[in-house]
């Protein structure tokens, strides 16, 4: 009887492995065969998964911005008012700060590689433009005050993305007593109707 193998575990376990070996190696230095020895396979079992190193680093860089992504789209227009959707959008993303200190050096090489580069341009544009969408709610709603949305929502991002780089450059930091919760407070006394200009 043919052995059963859970396709989405095993893609999980081939990233994983890919992962590691694209930061010990970098992108140059990493091809298929490596990826399958680290990932426990034979290169052409890989090759069912992901027939290319491309496809390989794209769904890895894929993989790395998703979630983050998916915490921008689903909560920066999910049902409640700006202030609410805020919370919940502070609070997913304090939540994966943690993930992404342990993926900052994949995150380091995705940036020195110009397909990396670009995938992290695209996510930071969406993130952005959640982030903007949710600041025009809620100042029309009276409930942030008044600023060019566009320029917020970079100055909202920038503020998480640079935590989260100290976080990787001096492991534990980000998780310092009070620095999310600093960090959190900030924001919301930054777009806050009584902190007009």
């Amino acid at each position: 009887m043919p052995k059963v193998i859970d396709a989405e575990q095993k893609r999980r376990e081939i990233l994983a492995a890919a992962a590691t070996t694209f930061v010990r190696h970098g992108y140059g230095g990493t091809n298929l065969q490596r990826v399958a020895a680290a990932a426990g396979m034979g290169k052409s079992s890989l090759y069912h998964y992901f027939p290319t190193r491309d496809a390989l680093f794209d769904a890895l860089v894929r993989d790395l911005l998703q979630r983050e992504e998916a915490a921008f789209d689903e909560l920066a227009t999910a049902p409640g008012s700006a202030p609410q959707r805020l919370e919940a959008l502070m609070s997913a993303i304090v939540a994966l700060i943690d993930e992404w200190v342990k993926a900052g050096p994949l995150l380091i090489e995705c940036l020195r590689d110009a397909r990396g580069r670009r995938a992290v341009q695209r996510a930071l544009r969406r993130i952005r433009e959640a982030m903007a969408k949710l600041i025009e709610d809620g100042q029309r709603s009276g409930e942030f005050r008044r600023g060019d949305p566009q320029a917020m929502a970079t100055v909202v991002v920038g503020s998480f993305d640079g935590v989260l780089l100290q976080g990787i450059l001096e492991p534990g930091l980000a998780r310092k007593a009070g620095v999310t919760e600093e960090l959190c407070q900030l924001i919301r006394a930054g777009l806050a109707r009584g902190g007009e200009r």
